[in-house]
């Protein structure tokens, strides 16, 4: 690979975010900072008001690299290609931003992922095999292509970050909402896999992972939440962040309680619904599976409270931290981690060695039990509008574009039955 790179890493990892402030464990990065042509002023505030929203973000693991990845490639694009600052980013510089994703400099593409800092004595070194860009195939002879999906997850990153610049009076204006779409479009690919590549588990890894929590739950009532928190959030299609504590605009914090379960009658029947305060501070109710009704008892038989299910109003957190209120994001995130380890682990005893890697490989993504909830019940049957709105998507066709859907699935299983 061509070393004329002349970008530089600009974010460690979320543990050493607090230490950018100051660089006093990266000194390369204020020494590039500095060579930029534009005002070392100038850079710098672009700089610190861009570790103010990864700041947002450091305690969900999965939501962070991709967010930081997206921000410091598009910083060393605007700095070191544009030659621009924030303050002058406009749709023009994005929509340049999005052609160089789809055909990026060769020097700005390495073979393999690398991490951006590596350890130096005290100090954190900028890698020198670091690139904006990465290129994960085996074959010697491939070239690098951009992905829509991957084209997707950059536009959602940017919209979130110049959303972020707005509202901190940075921006006067949102850049990407003048873009064109067919700027953010992925060019047309040859011997490409047309199909969207849905982040979820086997069906065999879930039940692996429940049986595995469940006997594990059994032998330690230390694992009973792990076993709790790996359901709810699959079967309710939940997020890390809608079972923890969300800063409200007043300043208050909302703690998710089990209150938020709620039993309601329609027709004589009686059906149990999870109210959700998410992403960007919409509201949804989410339907709870009857199968899912006896893992909420046996939490809160395993806490101790009163009643089998929970109260109209009840305040009790669902998910209680030592302290009485509710675990955060950092630490939901630990349990889902630790549970997928107690599956692997047990997968390995029972010399599944390949499988094991490959869930290992995901331990930190949590989304994957999302997608996964979400996938099962398209395939099964349920109606794609009514997932669309429990997923609180903006709308069943965006939904229908991200899941694998049951005519997907029983077209692969009646291709495989075909004979020679």
């Amino acid at each position: 690979m061509s070393r004329s790179f002349t970008g530089h890493p600009l974010f460690d990892t979320a543990k050493y975010l607090e230490d950018l402030a100051d660089f006093h464990l990266h000194p390369s990065i204020p020494r590039f900072l500095e060579s930029l042509p534009q005002p070392t002023e100038t850079i710098r505030e672009d700089y610190e008001i861009s570790r103010q929203f990864l700041l947002r973000y450091a305690d969900v693991s999965g939501t962070f690299t991709r967010f930081r990845s997206e921000v410091q490639r598009f910083l060393n694009y605007l700095w070191v290609t544009a030659k621009r600052t924030l303050a002058r980013t406009d749709s023009d510089v994005v929509s340049a931003y999005f052609r160089t994703l789809k055909n990026p400099p060769k020097s700005w593409i390495n073979r393999g992922v690398f991490a951006a800092f590596t350890n130096s004595g005290a100090l954190r070194t900028a890698n020198p095999d670091w690139r904006p860009f990465a290129l994960r195939a085996t074959d010697d002879k491939a070239v690098y292509s951009a992905s829509q999906a991957s084209l997707n997850a950059s536009r959602t990153a940017l919209q979130t970050f110049f959303k972020f610049l707005v509202s901190q009076q940075y921006l006067l204006s949102n850049p990407l909402d003048e873009v064109r779409k067919r700027d953010r479009k992925a060019k047309p690919q040859l011997a490409k896999d047309v199909e969207a590549d849905v982040r979820r588990l086997t069906d065999w890894q879930w039940a692996f992972l429940l049986e595995s929590l469940t006997e594990a739950a059994a032998q330690d009532p230390r694992y009973e939440r792990h076993l709790f928190v790996v359901v709810i959030m699959k079967s309710l299609f939940l997020r890390v962040g809608e079972l923890a504590p969300r800063p409200l605009e007043d300043g208050a914090e909302r703690i998710p309680v089990f209150g938020d379960f709620r039993r309601r009658v329609i027709q004589g029947e009686e059906y149990w619904s999870y109210f959700v305060f998410g992403k960007g501070d919409k509201a949804r109710s989410v339907t709870l599976p009857d199968a899912c009704l006896p893992y909420l008892r046996r939490w809160r038989a395993h806490l101790g409270l009163p009643g089998a299910m929970p109260e109209q109003g009840e305040r009790n957190p669902i998910l209680p931290s030592s302290r009485g209120r509710g675990l955060g994001k950092r630490q939901i995130q630990r349990v889902y981690e630790q549970a997928i380890m107690v599956a692997v682990t047990r997968m390995r005893d029972q010399g599944y060695l390949d499988e094991a890697s490959q869930l290992e490989a995901i331990k930190s993504e949590t989304h994957y039990l999302r997608h996964t909830g979400a996938s099962q019940a398209i395939e099964s049957g349920a109606d794609i509008r009514h997932i669309s709105e429990e997923l609180g998507h903006a709308s069943a066709a965006f939904t229908e574009s991200v899941y694998v859907n049951s005519d997907q699935a029983r077209r692969r299983f009646e291709g495989r039955e075909r004979q020679i």
